[in-house]
């Protein structure tokens, strides 16, 4: 079929054929490339970012019938920022049949603000691997007899857990309680408590240490199943997985045989054809020592995966272990080390080097691991014995990153790299309030905290449900990341929302709380400018002022303020407002609009917090010249 130029005619073109012909080969080819160009679409509208245009398109595409379609709409969601409604259908696409629709899910919950699709990326911290969007087979995801007994009736495979297999450990959900749970653990063997495993055993406990986790797990129950046959120590945890809501079972392994199925590959599994082979990897692989416990090479590997962070660790457990030369060679040994390895968008991220010669010097780069290894930014380091940091303020999107150190030895020679991953994740906010329902026009004190800090952050009343750069009313935090502002409750009775955003970047919601505004009494006068004043001709002059008078000097908290005002430049636009003394001209409390008139009185509401204030004014809704202003105190 030919390709017509705007990708709607070609979709329609697609759906009239089949209306025709739907079991042609012209249908299917159609349909094919119909999808394929929806895809297409669909990741274009992603790349964007403009929210307000496509969010909605998307949403209404994230259940479509074909997994490729679905996996391009969640990669879109993620970029166009999801938000708590959209937290029902990132969980359910979480245990998609397909693993592309289920890497794209996470990478959505990765991004969003919400709390509770936050809670899937602790609960599964590593984005699942991807093969395509062919339907998984349950019945191939492991091999039930290297489990040694019979799982619970209704208990699933969780494929978003896949990646994990091959660190030897399965987990499943299942709707049973966990009381019920719990008693066919102990057809098993004695439960008791992962915190008493790890007191008693804490070589068998340092296999499900990741299971200690109490905002995912709650409480563990493990039992633990001695080496029999060809099978290794394996424990069998039972806990309330509180991010799926079911009553979750793991089954971890001390190393041992495979986990697949024995007569093919799992899904996740499935070699792809045109990927590299991982050299490193296995020559990494290639120092395990046949006869070293499993869990010991198991933890062994892994630090060598993570470029040596973990060994400090595996000293702690096995200070006589199987690999504990090897271990303390690559403590002694040049490394990169960064104070975390999970950041918020608003933390300062600090690296130092260890075991480096006196007088070396170093590049380090933040390489962006999503972005072809894109550089955000680099710092030369002269000295490499003090601690580097890196104030991205707020450049650095959610992501993965990697932070690589070029090291220059003093007595020349070829220098040596070093890297470290880590995360970024989008950093929140909280509002607190003393109570969600106002009178139009009420001031409000909003307490705030987890705030970048940056001049420029604000919080905003806006209608519920609206796009993220709407607002009724708005004031700035004066830079601080914990204290309160207060702003008028909008005008007109309905659901509302309390809003908080860094850096006037409305493509995040760092903290929202809902308000309601009910009644008719306002105690703020909040005079909107009106629509039949004529503006005076030209533009003020720089130098202009108006003059500001106060009927007293001290108010009591919400207390009214009569303010006498002159030599206003009479547009509709000119208005007088409360701020707390020596913020920023751009900042507000509560206003007040002088409808174009030159000379007059307004009346404003008092600040509920003690503290020093001003009243300013200014003309046109320029904040560039300060005209006039009044200090006052609230006491």
């Amino acid at each position: 079929m030919p390709q017509a130029a705007d990708p709607l005619e070609t979709i329609e073109a697609a759906e009239a054929l089949c209306a025709d012909q739907p079991d042609s080969i012209a249908c299917a080819t159609a349909r094919l490339q119909s999808e394929a160009l929806m895809v297409q679409v669909i990741a274009e509208a992603g790349n964007t970012r403009d929210r307000g245009a496509f969010i909605d398109l998307v949403r209404a595409v994230l259940t479509d019938p074909s997994p490729a379609i679905r996996t391009s709409a969640f990669y879109a969601l993620a970029k166009l920022q999801p938000d708590a409604a959209d937290t029902p259908a990132i969980m359910a696409a979480l245990q998609d049949p397909a693993s592309d629709v289920r890497g794209a899910a996470w990478a959505a919950a990765f991004l969003s603000p919400d709390p509770v699709a936050r809670r899937v990326v602790r609960r599964v911290p590593e984005r699942p691997e991807s093969t395509g969007t062919e339907p998984s087979d349950p019945a191939r995801a492991y091999d039930p007899a290297a489990l040694g007994f019979a799982l619970p009736e209704g208990a699933a495979y969780l494929s978003l857990t896949a990646d994990r297999r091959n660190r030897f450990q399965l987990e499943f959900l299942t709707p049973e309680a966990a009381a019920d749970v719990t008693g066919w653990a102990a057809t098993l063997g004695p439960v008791v408590p992962l915190t008493d495993l790890l007191a008693t055993d804490p070589a068998a406990a340092a296999l499900a240490l990741g299971f200690l986790d109490a905002e995912s797990f709650g409480d563990p129950q493990v039992v633990r199943l001695p080496p029999e046959g060809d099978r290794p120590l394996r424990l069998v945890l039972i806990y309330g997985d509180l991010v799926f809501g079911q009553t979750g079972i793991a089954v971890v392994f001390a190393g041992g045989p495979a986990l697949f199925p024995p007569d093919g590959v799992a899904e996740a599994t499935v070699p792809d054809a045109k990927a590299p082979v991982d050299t490193a990897a296995l020559a990494r692989l290639s120092v395990l020592k046949p006869d070293a416990p499993g869990e010991e090479s198991d933890l062994f590997v892994s630090i060598l995966l993570a470029d040596g962070y973990g060994a400090e660790d595996y000293l702690e457990l096995y200070p006589e272990g199987a690999y504990a030369k090897e271990a303390r060679a690559i403590v002694a040994g040049p490394r990169l080390i960064l104070d975390d390895i999970n950041y918020s968008d608003t933390d300062i991220i600090t690296a130092r080097f260890a075991n480096l010669p006196v007088g070396a010097t170093a590049n380090l780069a933040i390489l962006n691991a999503s972005d072809a290894y894109a550089t955000e930014a680099s710092q030369f380091v002269s000295d490499t014995t003090v601690a580097t940091q890196f104030d991205t303020e707020g450049r650095l999107a959610p992501g993965v990153y990697l932070l690589q150190a070029e090291v220059w030895s003093p007595d020349g020679g070829d220098p040596i790299t070093l890297s470290r991953d880590f995360s970024i994740t989008a950093g929140l906010a909280e509002l607190a309030t003393d109570k969600t329902d106002f009178a139009p026009g009420e001031t409000i004190t909003v307490r705030f905290s987890g705030m970048s800090g940056d001049d420029q952050d604000y919080i905003s009343t806006a209608l519920a449900g609206s796009e993220n750069a709407s607002y009724a009313t708005y004031a700035y935090t004066g830079g601080l990341r914990e204290g309160s502002v207060t702003l008028p409750a909008p005008t007109t009775p309905g659901d509302y929302e309390l809003r908080a955003f860094f850096r006037e970047d409305e493509t995040v919601l760092r903290a929202s709380l809902p308000i309601t505004v009910l009644g008719t009494a306002a105690v703020a006068e909040v005079i909107e400018p009106q629509e039949n004043v004529v503006p005076p001709a030209g533009e003020p002059a720089p130098d202009a002022r108006a003059t500001l008078a106060l009927d007293k000097t001290i108010y009591a908290p919400g207390e009214k303020i009569l303010v006498t005002y002159s030599g206003m430049f009479g547009d509709r636009y000119d208005y007088v407002t409360t701020v707390v003394a020596g913020a920023p001209w751009n900042a507000y409390l509560s206003y007040v609009y002088t409808e174009g008139a030159l000379d007059g009185t307004a009346t404003l509401p008092a600040p509920n917090e003690r503290g020093t204030y001003e009243v300013r004014a200014f003309f046109k809704e320029d904040e560039s010249i300060l005209r006039g202003s009044a200090t006052f105190e609230v006491r």
